[in-house]
């Protein structure tokens, strides 16, 4: 009986588009960012934009609609959806979907000035600003993240019940030292967790060495705790 070596062609198949996907959605990752930076800042602001799912969204978008037209090419299912193929449907449906969520999300972001604090929660949310009288303390403390990491919180608490999470932010560790300042220099409460003697080798672990735009990211996560 003679070997069949075919089942390894689907592999090659999937496997080139796949790592070209990766450095795509990296690419588009930071340009999507950028393009939020530049539509909101200016030089006198700190913002913070919550692009976390946004990042998801970039990631595994592409990868669901590429697997989709390669099942299209390979399948012969004749299952059709408003008169479309279900392969072809479901990579419509989720690049419509896609889209829509990064619209969305681009409009959600916090920007800080001297006189107030500017949010907005999405594309359908109206714009809210408040004044620093309306802020009511500001927690920065730490907890247990995936594979073992830290993760850093830090909440901004405001009177109407809205929290605001700037540790989200792509570009927090190169901000938060200068949001920090601010608020003791405003006389802001906030209440700040010391680390724990146990932590000390996760957190250097977690953060150490890292950073996209600051040259260590320890330093800032042990200034803002300790």
């Amino acid at each position: 009986m003679e070997n069949d070596n075919r089942p390894s062609i689907p592999f090659i198949m999937y496997l080139i588009p796949y790592s070209f996907l990766v450095a795509i959605s990296l690419v588009l990752d930071e340009l999507y960012y950028k393009f939020q930076t530049s539509a909101f800042s200016n030089d006198n602001t700190l913002l913070f934009v919550n692009n976390k799912i946004a990042g998801i969204i970039i990631f595994f978008s592409p990868a669901i609609i590429i697997s989709c037209i390669i099942l299209r090419i390979k399948n012969n299912i004749t299952i059709k959806i408003m008169r479309i193929k279900f392969f072809s449907f479901i990579a419509i449906l989720t690049f419509i979907i896609s889209i829509f969520i990064l619209v969305c999300q681009f409009f959600e972001y916090s920007d800080i000035t001297k006189e107030e604090i500017h949010v907005r929660n999405g594309l359908f949310f109206e714009d809210k600003n408040y004044m620093w009288s309306d802020v009511t303390y500001v927690e920065v403390s730490y907890k247990n993240g995936n594979k073992n990491n830290i993760d850093i919180i830090y909440t901004i608490y405001l009177n109407d019940g809205t929290k605001i999470n700037v540790y989200n932010s792509n570009n927090f560790f190169s901000k938060i030292i200068n949001l920090d300042n601010f608020m003791k220099d405003k006389k802001i409460k906030i209440n700040r967790s010391t680390i724990q003697p146990s932590d000390y080798k996760r957190i250097e672990n977690t953060y150490k060495g890292e950073g996209r735009e600051v040259s260590d990211r320890l330093q800032v996560v042990l200034k803002i705790l300790d």
